[in-house]
């Protein structure tokens, strides 16, 4: 069987990365990507045949993010695959593919969350006149996203929180197959001194929430290893705080290394779709703190393996404070259990039946 995976970018150690791997090596699959960069992502994905859209050294991988965004829809819209079995699909840009390529099925990890859900946030961040113009073009990407999930044969989705989502923005069904955790990769190695954050340094993370509750608690050590836009707001507010660390984006061993010492993780997203963040912390043995909402909920339960909040600073101090290293290491054995239920085999038997179903 020919499988072509079409994922709208392939830039970060990230879970949506790690699923993606995981597929191509399960069925030897050719990968095609709006933007690949070999330095930033998993090394084994250099064993792969990859074909980007927008290559690393051209002048339109450097143009700014809403642009180059709406360039990778008419790349994608254009692209001409041929010879393939099934074609699986990774996130909205790649679902321009789905009019022409059959038969396809879209491992929906979530419908474009600046899109739909956090519309009216992102709303706020513009000024009067770009604003009417962020309404008109949302407006015609609506219309064009709903038009090419008609065309998707078969969804799959990461959780029973993004199914939801995905009957109610487009009315489909969708069976739901949970993403996996290396269970191989992360070890428990010690509860150490330092609690840890590892979500990318995005708005929708909130990082920046659990930095302003470890400012007040300078006894608390906070350890902060991931990258992006606001890597350099973070490091700002950490600036002169001996007990926040800001790392930036480091390598897989150092990111095993801190899961595996950590006391526990905490995360402050309030639209988590699932959580892989989540897994891989309880893969280590390690509690996690976090949202009890949306999709963290279906992951980690409260707790037993980590403790479900609503994410304000001074919530954030509370579970801290409650979750002890004593309290941590209790945990351990629950929480690598919990990841176990998130195997890598279960998650390729998901897709196996999944696809066969299309093929029917």
């Amino acid at each position: 069987m020919r499988v072509a995976i079409v994922v709208d970018r392939i830039t970060n150690y990230g879970g949506i990365e790690r699923i993606i791997l995981l597929m191509a090596k399960e069925f030897n699959a050719d990968i095609y990507t709006g933007l690949y960069n070999p330095e930033t992502t998993f090394p084994e994905f250099r064993e792969f045949n990859i074909t980007e859209l927008i290559p690393r050294n051209s002048f339109q991988y450097k143009l700014p993010y809403r642009i180059r965004g709406r360039l990778l829809h008419y790349k994608f819209s254009r692209l001409n695959l041929k010879d393939y079995d099934i074609y699986i699909l990774h996130g909205g840009k790649s679902l321009e593919l789905a009019r022409r390529h059959h038969p396809n099925l879209w491992y929906c990890h979530s419908p474009t969350i600046w899109l739909y859900d956090l519309y009216e946030e992102e709303l706020r961040r513009f000024n009067f006149l770009n604003r009417q113009l962020f309404r008109v073009s949302c407006h015609f990407l609506r219309k064009r996203d709903k038009k090419n999930v008609s065309y998707v044969d078969k969804i799959v989705t990461n959780s029973k929180n993004v199914k939801d989502r995905v009957r109610r923005i487009y009315g489909r069904d969708a069976d739901v197959v949970y993403p996996p955790v290396n269970l191989k990769k992360f070890k428990y190695n010690k509860t150490g001194d330092f609690y840890l954050s590892t979500a990318r340094l995005t708005p929708d993370k909130r990082v920046d929430v659990i930095v302003r509750a470890f400012q007040k608690m300078p006894n608390k050590k906070l350890v902060v290893c991931s990258g992006g836009t606001e890597l350099s707001k973070i490091q700002q507010l950490a600036e002169g705080y001996k007990n926040i660390d800001v790392l930036g984006w480091i390598s897989e061993d150092k990111l095993r290394e801190l899961y595996g010492n950590c006391i526990a993780t905490v995360f402050a997203s309030l639209y988590e779709d699932l959580g892989m963040v989540a897994l891989e912390s309880m893969a280590a043995g390690k509690p996690v703190i976090a949202s009890g909402d949306k999709g963290f909920k279906e992951t980690v339960i409260d707790k037993k393996t980590g403790l479900l909040i609503n994410p304000t600073v001074e919530n954030i101090i509370k579970a801290v404070e409650w979750m002890t290293p004593e309290r941590a290491r209790k945990m351990r054995k629950a929480c690598e259990e919990r990841a176990r239920d998130f195997s890598e085999d279960k998650f390729v038997d998901g897709i196996k039946k999944a696809i066969e179903e299309v093929l029917m």
